[in-house]
């Protein structure tokens, strides 16, 4: 990890502001970013490579509504095969860049009835179903024990609420559940979730705020609902993709709104 941050603070003398995870098929919320650098993930030393359609791999500094921000176009999964150091690498290097603040985004099934393909949902908790690791197992210290009760950081939270209504950008709130996939839940695993409290599901962003907040980073999470097997039927990873892209460009307007007022 030294190294890979050592190879893009050599390529770049920049501190983000805000770092920004980009979810699966959400890169359209990239067209109002001015760029300055792009560094692609096969380029960085030891770091890990999205094998996944949708995520296209690269780091991006730019500036967003005047702040400097650091953007992770494409992550990687626990489902790919990587260790979880491996998936939070970002966060890590977000981090080691100076960043003390992230806006982590994601493609996330309905799990609610009352959600449908399209909607955003603002991340208000979450429940850890990746039961097979930690991304913080074999860190030393007091410090491993992190809070998780303010996970996603409630003043960034509020805002975020405060500017969609002000922008008309409709907007839901819920509880995300992370699970390891990389096959899509039964009925009887959705119908638990439902029971439980769970409004939308999906393979990532967990693993990310627990690091985040493990580096004292504030934390924005932010879900596009691309599917509802209860309202749309079948699930497939292109359906996902194809409303991501459409997600895209609305919560690129909130996360640009939000931006201007924090």
């Amino acid at each position: 990890m030294e190294e890979y941050i050592q190879f893009v603070k050599d390529q770049i003398n920049f501190v983000p502001d805000f770092a920004i995870v980009i979810g699966s098929g959400l890169s359209t919320m990239l067209d109002k970013v001015k760029v300055i650098k792009r560094i692609p993930y096969r380029e960085i030393p030891n770091y890990p490579i999205s094998t996944v359609k949708g995520h296209k791999g690269e780091l991006i500094f730019g500036i967003l509504s005047g702040k400097n921000v650091l953007i992770f176009n494409g992550r990687v999964h626990f489902y790919e095969g990587y260790t979880m150091r491996q998936v939070t690498a970002g966060v890590r290097l977000a981090a080691g860049l100076g960043t003390k603040n992230i806006i982590i985004t994601n493609a996330a099934g309905a799990v609610n009835k009352a959600l449908k393909a399209g909607d955003i949902m603002l991340i208000e908790d979450h429940i850890n179903f990746i039961f097979a690791d930690n991304p913080l197992r074999g860190e030393k210290g007091t410090e491993r024990f992190v809070d998780m009760i303010n996970a996603y950081d409630r003043d960034f939270l509020k805002k975020a609420v405060e500017v969609a209504s002000r922008k008309g950008i409709d907007i839901r709130k819920g509880i995300y559940c992370a699970v390891a996939g990389p096959n899509y839940e039964t009925m009887a695993e959705l119908r638990f979730m439902n029971r439980i409290g769970i409004d939308a599901v999906g393979m990532s962003t967990v693993p990310e705020v627990i690091v985040a907040r493990f580096l004292k980073m504030r934390v924005l999470g932010i879900s596009c609902i691309t599917d509802s097997i209860f309202n749309e039927g079948d699930i497939s990873h292109t359906k996902v993709l194809n409303i991501a892209n459409q997600c895209g460009k609305r919560i690129a307007e909130l996360i640009e709104s939000f931006l201007k007022e924090v």
